[in-house]
Formats: C-alpha cells, structure tokens, sequence
C-alpha cells in the first residue's frame, strides 16, 4: 500500500472536482435506511450483535474523511487507526472505546483486526489524488463495502455469495447519498445500479439481514422511497422472506 510510505497531501481529483468539503449529507438525494431499522424489519437484532460496532468503526473512519480540513491530516489519522486496527490482533487495546469494543470481538476468533484495517484503506484512496477516478470509486468500494459486509456477515456466522459486491453497491450509493459534488454522486450511483443484476439476479440463501441493507441501497440509489420509510420496509419484509 503505497500511502502507507508516502503521504500525499492532496484530495484525489475525481472528474477534475476536489472532494475537499463535497463529503455531506445530500437533501435533494434519498438517503439509505439505517441499519437498524433494516435489520428490524428482517426480524433480526443489530445492537450487541458486533454488527453495531463494525458499522460504528466505519462511521468513524468517515468522518475523518468528512471533516478534515488538510488532507495530509486525514491519511495521518487514517494511519493511525489502520496500525491500531492490526495491533489488535496481537496486542490489548489503547483506551479507546471503539477500538475495546472491536478486540472483543477479534478475541473471540469472529473476526481479524489486520481485515478490518482494510476498511481504512477504503476511505483512505478518497484522499489520494494518484488514483483515476473510475479506480478510486471502484477501489473505495471494495475495500470499504466489501469488508464491512464479510465481517458482518461473518458476526452473524452467516454467508451468501452476492456478499462482497452487496457491500460495494451499498458502498457506491452511501457515497452518492453523502457527497454534493454532482459529478461524482452520478458516477456512484450509476456504479451502484449496475451491480443490481449481481447482487439479486440469485436467490440469497442466508445472510439476509447483509442482502437488506444492499436492497435499501439499491432503492435509495434508484429514488425509490425515502430512507427508514414504509416503502423501504415492506420491499425488505418480502426479501426477507423470498430472498430476492
């Protein structure tokens, strides 16, 4: 991992635009369901399950993203948190609670912290301006979305195929929902939809709280109901039930 050597103090350009400051809520864009509302409807437990927690580390890793001001600043603290993440592994935890809460969970064998670090490297391309656009989406995707989803999967000692690239679509359209660059939320949002045919062209067969959240994702990317919304819940009563 090349930022891991050298820091870069710029934002990566994306279509020529600065995401410096881009990184925000977007009113006139539906935004995705909670997932605790989503794992609700599934009839499923989010709090105390782990899932929580994972969901809480990437809420923080986001928000160093969100509200940095120096982009040099944001990879020193994503830095920070990707050695901490993989010290956890082999070593107590700092008294830091997001980071206790995590070892618990790699103590009990659920999960790595060296995977979890990966997450970190997800938010990091955003603030590295070596990347091409379409491989900076591509990559934020996939090491964010993708590693958040097989962990959470794997708390709930569940799994499906569609795994991975649901998180990436869940990734792309969380992204369109929370950056007002135009440009950029177009090209996430195009990147979410066309992974639908991937994700759902299968019945999903477990790890149907994981396929939820996608779904939700999809619909919000797609303008489909408003986040947390009946809509939003009676599509995900009937995935939970057919799976598709």
């Amino acid at each position: 991992m090349a930022s891991r050597n050298t820091v870069n103090g710029s934002f990566v350009t994306l279509v020529e635009a600065d995401l410096c400051g881009h990184l925000t809520a977007v009113l006139d864009f539906q935004s995705l369901s909670s997932p605790s509302h989503i794992f609700a409807w599934c009839g499923a437990r989010f709090a105390g399950t782990g899932v929580d927690t994972l969901f809480a580390l990437d809420r923080q890793l986001g928000n160093i993203v969100r509200t940095t001001e120096q982009p040099i600043v944001g990879q020193m603290r994503l830095t920070w948190w990707y050695e901490a993440l993989e010290k956890l592994d082999h070593a107590p935890p700092p008294a830091q609670p997001l980071l206790r809460a995590l070892a618990g969970l790699i103590s009990e064998g659920r999960v790595a912290g060296r995977d979890l670090a990966t997450m970190t490297e997800g938010w990091e391309v955003l603030l590295d301006r070596e990347r091409t656009a379409a491989d900076t989406l591509t990559q934020f995707a996939h090491l964010r979305g993708a590693t958040l989803f097989r962990a959470a999967t794997a708390l709930l000692g569940e799994d499906d195929p569609q795994v991975a690239q649901a998180g990436a679509l869940w990734a792309f359209a969380d992204l369109a929902a929370n950056v007002s660059q135009e440009a950029i939320r177009d090209q996430a949002t195009a990147a979410a939809l066309d992974l639908a045919d991937t994700v759902f062209g299968a019945r999903w067969r477990g790890a149907r709280p994981i396929g939820a959240l996608a779904l939700d994702a999809y619909m919000a990317a797609a303008g489909r109901g408003f986040a947390n919304g009946p809509r939003r819940a009676a599509r995900t009563v009937r995935f939970r039930m057919i799976g598709r």
